[in-house]
């Protein structure tokens, strides 16, 4: 590549040429590039790119995808973009792909989480979550693969934000965690696992009646969208912030953080 190009990703597609971010335009253009770039170092043919790009595919696809992917080397570079049978493919290394930075800052949470090192575990996460900037275009991309990554982006985004707080209330950063939490919160109203988190926040900053608020918001917010009662976790911690029992809710932290560093371990012997 002659220019210094990024490609990110983690939300609506854009190149960032010499630290300076550009909106892809053309919608076509803008899912095949993604469709490469999620496939980084693995080829996508033809046909799969048709399918991305359109429901029912017109006449004279192939002949559309070729046009595209010229008009894809007139920006990024000619050597961008691989031609191999049956497709394209395109290779990115270091920091060229926010996916790949992301996956850099996640693994790094985890391994210092396994550590102990809760603090620094938050820290990484909240670099990750810094990537994130949204769905790819608010489901606009309908193809199998790009249906498929973009689930995959909700769902990394949201154990991001649950790790990140478990780790701030196992080192303790409770007025840190309620901060985060307020935030992301009502981005994810349904997540009980987040209204858990935000009450043991306000009862171990010594806020009970705060803690007791969220459970009952919870509660009015689970029972108007969905008609269902909360969960048997979130009963526990509303039990725990009745009787205000500290050490119950640091046991509950540290129970939760244990969990989460042994379900991240890849069993011996699979």
């Amino acid at each position: 590549m002659t220019r210094d190009v990024r490609f990110e990703i983690l939300g609506p597609p854009r190149l960032v040429f010499d630290g300076r971010p550009h909106a892809i335009r053309s919608r076509n253009l803008s899912v095949i590039l993604t469709t490469l770039l999620v496939r980084s170092g693995r080829v996508v043919s033809v046909e799969e790119l048709i399918g991305e790009v359109w429901h029912q595919p017109p006449r004279r696809a192939r002949d559309a995808i070729y046009v595209y992917i010229s008009k894809l080397r007139d920006r990024i570079g000619n050597e961008a973009v691989d031609s191999q049978f049956p497709g394209y493919s395109m290779l990115v290394r270091g920091q060229q792909l926010d996916v790949q930075l992301f996956g850099r800052y996640r693994a790094d949470g985890h391994l210092k989480l396994a550590d102990g090192d809760h603090e620094g575990a938050a820290r990484a996460w909240r670099k990750a979550l810094a990537l994130h900037r949204g769905s790819l275009a608010g489901g606009v991309y309908s193809g199998p693969i790009l249906s498929s990554f973009d689930s995959w982006l909700q769902q990394s985004r949201t154990e991001c934000v649950e790790l990140t707080a478990w780790a701030q209330l196992s080192a303790g950063q409770y007025h840190e965690a309620i901060g985060f939490l307020t935030q992301q919160v009502p981005r994810n109203p349904l997540n009980e696992i987040l209204h858990q988190q935000l009450m043991l926040a306000f009862l171990l900053s010594r806020h009970r009646a705060q803690a007791l608020r969220v459970f009952g918001s919870a509660c009015r917010t689970l029972s108007d969208r969905l008609g269902v009662e909360p969960g048997g976790d979130l009963m526990k911690v509303h039990d725990i912030v009745r009787s205000d029992d500290i050490g119950r809710a640091k046991r509950a932290v540290s129970s939760a953080v244990a969990t989460r560093v042994s379900s991240h371990r890849s069993p011996v012997g699979t």
